[in-house]
């Protein structure tokens, strides 16, 4: 649970800038609405991790004759929406532990959230348990390939300077671990597939920086990274992970689908 409180106001906190930081987030998720786009029937729509709740109001645009609600188990998203959003409900809640009865939506999606989940088999249960039967669950996660560069920047820069670390629980989740949580939850006619995009910044301290920012700087770590070891890191990464328009990153993004 104090895993789960941090992130939340994390997420909270970082409300305001979440808003401005996410062209990366946007773009998914207008691919993801596009892929639901020909479920016209859906009467009932769940989106969790709404954040802000911009894809939300999106899909009760495309929608207009379903119930669609947005859900977020972080106050300040749910209080930003509330200001800025209309045409939906929305509930604060966790997303392994949803409020609903069984058989309530035709259609679950997610927009970047599921890669925070630790428990991703009780995780997709929970929109299993949530779903009409033939209901369907689309979503869109960072797979483990994420921040690569990143994590090979502290590994080289670590073993320099002798210092012994493990970054193995730090990365995210494989295709294949997403796809046996899909089959423990239940789901058939079962579709993950993926695709790497890079992401351009100045330096790896506004990555950093732009990580932290938006409440996702998922690097775990069993070592303090001081001073002047990030300014090795950064030193390493400018060597290695630039080009004309800035040092990159790497972003994994999984597609999630399953039918109930």
């Amino acid at each position: 649970m104090i895993f789960w409180k941090k992130i939340q106001q994390a997420f909270s906190d970082a409300s305001l800038q979440y808003e401005v930081l996410t062209n990366l987030h946007k773009e998914i998720g207008r691919e993801l609405l596009e892929k639901v786009r020909p479920l016209e029937s859906a009467t009932a729509i769940l989106d969790i991790g709404m954040g802000t709740g911009w894809l939300t109001h999106r899909l009760a645009q495309a929608f207009p004759q379903s119930r669609v609600v947005g859900l977020d188990f972080a106050s300040g998203m749910i209080q930003f929406a509330q200001k800025h959003r209309e045409g939906f409900g929305m509930i604060q809640a966790d997303a392994c532990r949803l409020p609903f009865k069984k058989d309530v939506f035709d259609v679950i999606l997610s927009n970047l959230t599921y890669q925070w989940i630790r428990d991703l088999p009780s995780g997709f249960r929970q929109c299993h348990g949530a779903l009409k039967n033939a209901g369907i669950f689309r979503a869109t996660m960072f797979g483990y390939h994420t921040l690569q560069e990143l994590f090979q920047a502290l590994e080289k820069t670590a073993e320099k300077s002798q210092i012994r670390t493990s970054l193995s629980t730090g990365r995210l989740a494989q295709e294949k671990q997403i796809t046996e949580a899909l089959q423990q939850a239940g789901f058939h006619q079962i579709a993950v597939t993926s695709e790497r995009i890079k992401a351009r910044f100045p330096d790896m301290m506004h990555l950093l920086k732009w990580t932290k920012e938006i409440g996702a700087n998922t690097l775990k770590r069993n070592i303090f990274i001081g001073r002047e070891l990030l300014g090795r890191m950064n030193d390493y990464y400018d060597q290695n992970y630039r080009d004309q328009f800035g040092v990159y990153a790497t972003f994994e993004v999984v597609w999630v689908m399953g039918r109930k």
